[in-house]
């Protein structure tokens, strides 16, 4: 009977110790899983995991985020300062405040150049004024000042380096009507108003030759000249080449690409798939972003797979040949892109 008893407890503690073993085998499991799937991203057939200690966090989803051309600094925009980060541990090195509130900036893509714009508010107009700052040298400069009645926000900008000549579109609003104005400011001279009345939501500028496109809210597309009627079917601006050559898509089938030359169709791009999450357009490349790849549709190979990563990160951005994408939880991941 002792016998029988003393086999029944170490058949029971036996079944215990392998129940436990297995929970915490699982619970391990599914930690882990918890800890490295949200920060995995595939660069060719490798995994590259975010080491503890080399993580950069960045802020809140909210605050768009701008990286140097160099690959070595982030920068972003809140309360009214501009915050410059280190990308090797993500300390910040900078910090850009004026006497009135910075209200817009843009890092230059060939520079380490930043335009931003400040804001003297008044009764129903705000004074603008165009400021740049040279990260290398720290160096400020301060140029073109104008006013802007009901003023409520700048909503983009483009600059050709080559030719000094900056495009913003700032809305206004009133009691009655929202409104965009385009200027055309050259740093070195004058600027004026080019266009009133519209509502534009892309605009974008030839690098080689003052010359806008954009697009309306309506999805009607212009240049400086007019109106574009190029298409059959409704398409989207979606990005510039180095060579000045535009990228439109399919509204409705995100399937066909097109390249455009001076209002002229140059070539037409078929893609299989039609998944697209965003695009994305550098003034060098023109990316499309599906949920685990990313193609460049202005380069040498227009269906090639440059870039690889998991569905459980987010495309931020592609500076040079790296790519940055960003975790659920504001974690940042640089990765190789793969070669053209």
């Amino acid at each position: 009977m002792k016998k029988f008893l003393l086999y029944i407890a170490i058949f029971f503690a036996s079944g215990t110790l392998i129940t436990v073993s297995a929970l915490t085998f699982v619970d391990n499991f599914i930690y882990s899983l918890s800890q490295t799937s949200a920060i995995e991203t595939s660069s060719l057939e490798d995994e590259t995991k975010i080491k503890d200690g080399e993580q950069i966090k960045l802020p809140e989803k909210e605050i768009e985020i701008q990286y140097s051309v160099d690959n070595k600094y982030y920068t972003y925009l809140k309360d009214s300062k501009i915050h410059i980060n280190s990308l090797d541990d993500g300390k910040e090195v900078e910090v850009i405040q004026e006497d009135d509130p910075i209200c817009y900036y843009n890092l230059l893509y060939d520079k380490n150049l930043i335009i931003y714009f400040t804001e003297e508010k008044n009764d129903y107009s705000s004074k603008l004024t165009l400021r740049t700052y040279e990260m290398s040298s720290q160096k400020k400069s301060e140029y073109n000042t104008f006013n802007v009645i009901n003023f409520s926000k700048i909503k983009d900008m483009n600059m050709s380096p080559v030719i000094n000549i900056i495009y913003i579109n700032v809305e206004t609003k009133s009691a009655s009507a929202t409104n965009n104005i385009l200027y055309r400011i050259d740093l070195f001279n004058s600027m004026a108003q080019v266009k009133s009345g519209v509502i534009i939501n892309r605009l974008l500028m030839l690098q080689q030759r003052d010359r806008i496109y954009y697009e309306d809210k309506n999805g009607n597309l212009y240049s400086s000249y007019g109106m574009v009627s190029l298409f059959r079917n409704p398409v989207d601006l979606i990005g510039l080449d180095y060579d000045d050559n535009l990228y439109y898509i399919d509204s409705e089938s995100k399937k066909t690409i097109y390249k455009v030359k001076d209002n002229v169709l140059v070539d037409t791009i078929k893609l299989s798939d039609s998944d697209l999450v965003t695009t994305y357009s550098n003034n060098y490349g023109v990316y499309i972003v599906y949920p685990t790849y990313v193609i460049n549709v202005a380069g040498e190979d227009p269906y090639k797979r440059i870039g690889k990563f998991s569905k459980y990160v987010t495309f931020e951005a592609i500076k040079g040949n790296v790519m940055y994408l960003r975790t659920s939880n504001n974690i940042l991941i640089k990765s190789d892109l793969i070669e053209e």
